[in-house]
């Protein structure tokens, strides 16, 4: 059975968490609109399009996590936000499972024992 995004999301986050990494859900919905019971998207020219589901924090450097099921895609501004992280020295990059995360950490992070053993 595959595994919806939210599942996903939810065992990369409690993974990381058991081994130390200060993570949570980046919560990027609108507005609800009760009154006509929709979503709204931001009108604030400050709010940044396409930010990662997970971020967190790995020995003094960003984490970004764009979570996607089997079939979801990542949009032009996913990619962009995941590109200027690593441009500004960040880890970042997209996960299907558990085991992609894994492959991203130990290689930004060889040495560190947890993430050795996330296979």
């Amino acid at each position: 059975m595959t595994q919806t995004e939210k599942q996903i999301e939810n065992q990369i986050i409690s993974t990381l968490r058991i081994l130390g990494v200060y993570c949570w859900k980046n919560q990027s919905v609108g507005i609800f609109d009760p009154s006509k019971k929709i979503f709204r998207r931001s009108n604030n020219a400050n709010h940044l399009k396409g930010v990662s589901d997970i971020l967190g924090i790995i020995n003094g450097k960003l984490l970004a996590i764009e979570v996607k099921s089997a079939k979801g895609r990542m949009s032009i501004e996913q990619k962009a936000f995941l590109q200027n992280i690593r441009d500004q020295g960040g880890i970042a990059f997209e996960a299907r499972s558990i085991t992609d995360v894994a492959k991203h950490l130990q290689s930004a992070f060889p040495n560190h024992a947890g993430f050795k053993q996330l296979n």
